[in-house]
């Protein structure tokens, strides 16, 4: 049954109290038979239901919450809340292991609407050959599903960047809540995701900040609100690692983009294409996974590039960490003139591209 107008005060104000999660609102429903009884009942019938340790917490927001006051703030804040009894909330969360009992969402998204989503994320020191992965496959999949990822710096700030450029649809569920955008850097995308039908997310209230240990679950909610989830580049202990356990859990589709043996950020998605996960060369690769029929070019991620000898042995010297080009021209010994055309082949061509600081790295 949908949680009634006049209960979701008494479900926004649990939501506030930390150490009450689904599994213990869910055992104050059934005892009490609703959020706003839960929330008065008696110190004793409160400690015969959850235990003397929740039990005080509930009394400590007693003297310090009022949950019409907090019904008011978030509609002020232009939110929406889905209860996870409401036909509004997302399915694939619902469907879950203990799925978030309160969400509140920015934007005009309607999860019934769409029936395909997907979840890209990947480290936030990304190398410029995971961000040009990132943007090519966000690009393409767009046209697919709803994407899904967390607007954290690097990868995940790639992935939306390219579907609002799209015009495709993106959902970014923030590890705080949504009265601010964090990272800070990320406050426009966050208006253009919205602005493109797109959503930003939360499971914490409106005027929380982001914490450590905020986003494993964050994490938990971008894969289950997919169907599958594609790590483009991660450390192998990282938040997008994390994601791909979650999604394992839940029997969703594990995806990765092999990367260098002799780069840190590759080293998560290679065991996880070690361990079983699908190996992703290109958007097609994803769709093929899912269950969809590819419509686009085939393998466009990474399509080979003729080379000749010189351009072959430079590049060969080339990595995902850069090099200077004096340094690389030391290595070479050619001529000035001769290393610096090659170099401008390569870069003409697309393959290696120079940083600030000075450093070439691969594209």
């Amino acid at each position: 049954m949908k949680a009634r107008s006049e209960e979701l005060p008494f479900w926004i104000a649990f939501n506030h109290i930390r150490g009450i999660g689904p599994v213990r609102f869910q055992k104050l429903l059934e005892v009490f038979g609703s959020a706003k009884e839960a929330f008065y009942a008696s110190e004793k019938a409160l400690e015969e239901a959850v235990g003397r340790v929740t039990k005080n917490l509930i009394l400590e927001a007693r003297r310090v919450l009022e949950p019409q006051r907090l019904y008011e703030e978030v509609e002020r804040e232009n939110l929406r809340v889905l209860t996870v009894e409401d036909e509004e909330y997302p399915m694939l969360l619902k469907n879950i292991y203990r799925p978030p009992f309160l969400l509140y969402l920015k934007g005009n998204f309607d999860f019934s609407r769409w029936e395909h989503y997907l979840a890209i994320v990947g480290t936030r020191n990304p190398t410029p050959y995971g961000r040009k992965v990132a943007q090519v496959l966000s690009r393409e999949l767009s046209e697919y599903f709803v994407i899904v990822s967390g607007l954290a710096l690097g990868i995940d700030g790639e992935v939306h960047r390219a579907v609002v450029a799209k015009g495709g649809i993106t959902i970014g569920v923030l590890g705080n809540g949504l009265r601010r955008v964090y990272p800070a850097t990320h406050f426009r995308l966050a208006c253009e995701i919205i602005e493109k039908g797109g959503a930003l997310l939360s499971e914490y209230p409106p005027s929380w900040e982001p914490r450590p240990e905020n986003f494993p679950p964050r994490n938990r909610i971008i894969s289950g609100l997919s169907q599958g989830v594609v790590v483009v580049e991660a450390p192998r202990k990282s938040g997008a690692m994390i994601t791909a356990s979650f999604a394992l859990e839940e029997g969703r589709e594990v995806m990765a983009v092999p990367g260098p043996v002799f780069s840190p950020q590759s080293e998560g998605t290679n065991a996880l294409i070690a361990q079983g996960a699908r190996l992703v060369q290109s958007a097609q690769d994803v769709c093929e996974a899912l269950g969809l029929v590819w419509q686009g070019k085939e393998k466009e991620v990474l399509e080979p590039v003729e080379l000749g000898e010189k351009e072959t042995y430079l590049f060969s010297l080339i990595d995902y960490q850069g090099k200077f080009k004096e340094e690389l021209l030391e290595q070479t010994s050619w001529p000035e003139g001769e290393f610096f055309q090659t170099l401008l082949t390569l870069e003409m061509k697309g393959l290696v591209q120079e940083m600030w600081g000075g450093k070439v790295v691969r594209a």
